[in-house]
């Protein structure tokens, strides 16, 4: 290894046509957009590998299964090896829940696929971003409780069909939550909702099934027509944080996860129906246009967070770009003080 990083080293120094020259980089770290994508990219590689490390440490206290030792390991691969061809560069996709890269494909595939119909439900003051909670729970009761929800919201929609003569029309998303200070778990509902009455009915009734729930806890805000998508992007993100600090809560992001196995995270409900189902991404294509084209096969290197390939260059260039961000933050913070 120390003979593979010391060429790696020389490479940054030299003449390499796959590394930034840093004594142009000032301001402007990166060579092209396509470049600072697969910045952020290897990145969060590097972030949910760190992830994957921890939750398969879970396995020595808790005895973790070895089919989920495998999605595991699916993750760690997911992307490890890039081909690249001509200007080309494609890796695969394990599609998994718990890798960052793969979640944030899967949000612009849920956006890009239901933006326009939330967008065509929406008359002015028509349309609703609603949180409806009920209180956190122990590890044990998790799994149980996150039915429970699905349970009463089909109630909900229900009376609301049967005693109002309403069809409510929307998207309704899971999010998991963990308090570590606390050893409890916050299962809740994110929705984007059309009509006043009927968020302030779904708000009512939710409240009936779940009488405990704080009403603090709860919330209805209107989406405006100049809304720049954050709402949108709030329902299609992910179920969870994927953040681990340490041996307690890479085992309850792995209990979360056990929990959520199987259950369909964002559900469409009402007119939205029709939209058709997303096709998902078996792999990821990106146009490399700072590299010489060339045919290469790219190795994901965890310490550096990088790729290498066959001749030990590196593609990015990502530690002496982090290291320039991070010196100019420092700057901009000394500064402003």
């Amino acid at each position: 290894m120390s003979k593979i990083i010391n060429k790696r080293i020389k490479g940054k120094e030299g003449n390499s046509s796959t590394t930034l020259d840093t004594l142009e980089v000032t301001s402007d770290w990166f060579k092209s957009k396509s470049h600072q994508t697969l910045y952020y990219a290897t990145l969060r590689k590097g972030y949910t590998n760190k992830t994957l490390f921890a939750l398969l440490d879970v396995k020595k206290s808790n005895s973790l299964e070895k089919v989920w030792a495998k999605r595991y390991w699916k993750t760690y691969h997911c992307s490890s090896i890039i081909l690249q061809n001509g200007n080309d560069l494609k890796g695969g996709l394990c599609r998994q829940r718990w890798c960052q890269n793969c979640n944030r494909i899967k949000t612009a595939e849920l956006r890009n696929k239901y933006e326009e119909s939330f967008k065509n439900l929406q008359n002015e003051d028509d349309l609703f971003f609603i949180t409806l909670t009920s209180p956190t729970v122990k590890k044990g009761k998790l799994n149980d409780e996150i039915t429970k929800r699905y349970k009463g919201f089909t109630r909900i929609k229900d009376n609301l069909r049967k005693n109002y003569g309403i069809k409510l029309i929307g998207g309704r998303k899971l999010e998991v939550t963990y308090n570590q200070e606390k050893d409890l778990y916050h299962p809740h509902f994110h929705f984007i909702q059309k009509g006043k009455k009927e968020a302030e009915l779904l708000l009512k009734l939710w409240l009936e099934q779940f009488p405990n729930a704080n009403l603090k806890g709860q919330d209805i805000k209107l989406i405006h027509k100049n809304n720049e998508g954050n709402d949108l992007q709030e329902i299609f993100k992910y179920a969870t944080k994927h953040e681990v600090k340490d041996d307690i809560s890479a085992d309850a992001l792995h209990h979360i996860y056990r929990c959520l196995k199987g259950r369909r995270l964002f559900q469409p409900y009402g007119k939205l129906k029709g939209v058709k189902r997303v096709i998902e991404k078996k792999d990821n294509t990106l146009n490399a246009d700072w590299l010489r084209p060339a045919s290469h096969i790219w190795k994901f290197d965890q310490q550096e967070l990088d790729y290498i390939n066959e001749y030990d260059e590196v593609m990015i260039n990502t530690q002496s770009i982090k290291n320039q961000i991070s010196s100019e933050e420092r700057r901009v913070d000394k500064n402003e003080k």
